[in-house]
């Protein structure tokens, strides 16, 4: 087994183990007994569980922004694209292998917050790369384009992501109703805000 598989092989164990239990519950022991590998080996390609838990989110960074971005790539714009984001997004929340449960379960844990903040970065910046198209005819002003996604970005992560985590704690909510939710919550202001329409403050 080359280099490169073993050290797939090893996250993927770890993403098992940590779906199953707590950043501090899991041992390195028990993930090299899960992939089949030494202990001394795992150390070879990561030399902390801070450092496997790093890679491992990264994986599942990419692996969630690459759902995505397919997803969009294929829809039209407008509704049928924020639909079929969303659809894309809640694929992974179902996903078996468990990525979101990993997420999930160790989101209060301090040893992890810097990690799982970027990981939320690196799925905002993406979706604020995403809607730049959309966004470009009705807000021509390049700075102020920018600086308008990357916050509605925040936000679209942020409902979605605390969304999901109350749907993990509520498993006998269907997804057809999560997801009407989520599309009332998020299509009708951004419908009406890629009409060019704007907040103008109290009356």
């Amino acid at each position: 087994m080359s280099a490169t598989d073993r050290r797939q092989l090893i996250l993927k164990a770890a993403r098992l183990a940590f779906a199953e239990g707590g950043y501090h519950e899991v041992s390195l022991a028990s993930v090299a007994e899960r992939a089949g590998v030494s202990k001394a080996l795992l150390y070879e390609h990561f030399g902390s569980k801070r450092a496997l838990y790093q890679a491992m989110l990264e994986m599942h960074t990419q692996d969630l922004v690459g759902r995505i971005a397919a997803a969009v790539a294929a829809a039209e714009p407008g509704e049928p694209r924020l639909l079929a984001g969303l659809n894309a997004f809640f694929d992974f929340v179902q996903d078996p292998r468990g990525g979101w449960r990993v997420i999930f379960r160790n989101a209060g844990d301090p040893d992890v917050a810097a990690s799982l903040a970027e990981l939320r970065d690196g799925v905002a910046a993406a979706v604020a790369a995403l809607m730049s198209e959309e966004a470009e005819a009705h807000f021509p002003d390049a700075p102020e384009r920018a600086q308008m996604l990357q916050m509605v970005a925040q936000q679209l992560v942020g409902a979605m992501q605390s969304l999901a985590d109350w749907w993990e704690l509520h498993p006998e909510v269907p997804r057809k109703r999560i997801l009407q939710v989520a599309m009332d919550f998020v299509w009708t202001g951004q419908e009406r805000l890629s009409r060019g329409e704007r907040w103008t403050g109290p009356a």
